[in-house]
């Protein structure tokens, strides 16, 4: 089983506490899944890592930041096709 730690260490994030995570848009407007921390600088990945991440988190049961990630993710969706009308 894959613990929390290494989940979040293969997909470039810190094992630290989340403050929020929410939608952004990058500069090439693109959207994205931007991870803030308190301690340290946000970090973003695309919304299909973030997604991936999500499905693996609740596997083994993180389900509560999984659920923040897929909200973010859903968000995210929804605002690039909102642009693209």
């Amino acid at each position: 089983m894959t613990s929390l730690s290494l989940l979040l260490l293969q997909n470039g994030l810190p094992d630290l506490p989340v403050v929020l995570i929410e939608p952004h848009r990058n500069r090439g407007e693109i959207w994205r899944i931007k991870f803030n921390y308190d301690i340290d600088e946000p970090l973003s990945m695309s919304a299909e890592q973030a997604s991936s991440l999500a499905t693996d988190l609740h596997q083994i049961g993180a389900d509560e930041l999984a659920d923040e990630i897929d909200d973010a993710v859903r968000s995210a969706t929804r605002y690039s096709t909102m642009g693209s009308r």
